[in-house]
C-alpha cells in the first residue's frame, strides 16, 4: 500500500509538472560570445544555448552576442520549421545577473551589446534562449512567377492559399491521369 500510494503521489507530481512550469527556452546554439575588451576570450553557445568564459580580472567588461545568418535556409530537408520570434539572453557570474529579453532575429543577427561588472576571478555564463515559436512552411516558387520560394508563417493567409491550390492542382491532375 504504502508503495501504491508513493507511486501515485510521483505520477501526479510527475503530469503536473509541465502544467506548473511550462515548457523551458529553447536553447540558441551557434550565437558567437566575443568579450570586446580581449575578443580572444569568446565563446559559442552550445546546442542549449549555454556559454561560459572562464576567469577574468575585476572590472566592467561589453559582451556582444552575434547569431550565424540562416543562409539557404529552405534547403533543409522539410518543408515545415520552427522558428522562434522572440529571444533572450540571461548572464551570470557577474556582480549583477543580466536578463535580456525581447530581442529579436535581427538584433542578434547584428549584434547585442551587454555590459557586465565582474569581481576578481569570476566566471561569466550563460545562455541565449528564445521563445514565442512559430510554425512556418516553404512556399516553393510558382513557374511563370517573378516571387521566389520563401518561408511563411503556417497559420498565414498565403500558406492557406498555397496549400488549397497544391491540393486542387493535384486533384486537377488526377482526374487528366484518369482521362488518359
Amino acid at each position: 500500500m504504502k508503495n501504491m500510494t508513493g507511486g501515485i503521489v510521483f505520477l501526479l507530481v510527475a503530469l503536473a509538472t509541465p502544467v506548473i512550469y511550462g515548457e523551458p527556452p529553447r536553447g540558441v546554439a551557434e550565437v558567437d560570445v566575443i568579450l570586446k575588451q580581449r575578443p580572444k576570450d569568446s565563446a559559442v553557445t552550445d546546442a542549449r544555448g549555454n556559454f561560459a568564459i572562464e576567469a577574468l580580472a575585476a572590472g566592467s567588461y561589453t559582451l556582444t552576442f552575434r547569431a550565424r545568418k540562416a543562409e539557404n535556409l529552405h534547403r533543409t530537408t522539410s518543408d515545415k520549421v520552427i522558428v522562434a520570434m522572440a529571444y533572450s539572453i540571461k548572464i551570470d557570474g557577474a556582480k549583477r545577473s543580466v536578463n535580456k529579453t525581447g530581442l529579436t532575429s535581427d538584433d542578434l543577427v547584428a549584434g547585442v551589446d551587454v555590459i557586465v561588472d565582474l569581481g576578481p576571478g569570476a566566471r561569466i555564463r550563460g545562455q541565449v534562449a528564445s521563445s514565442t515559436l512559430k510554425n512556418m512552411v516553404w512556399i516553393m516558387k510558382e513557374p511563370g512567377s517573378n516571387l521566389p520560394g520563401r518561408w511563411v508563417a503556417e497559420d498565414s493567409a498565403e500558406a492557406q492559399a498555397a496549400i488549397h491550390h497544391n491540393a486542387h492542382a493535384m486533384r486537377v491532375e488526377g482526374v487528366q491521369q484518369i482521362q488518359r
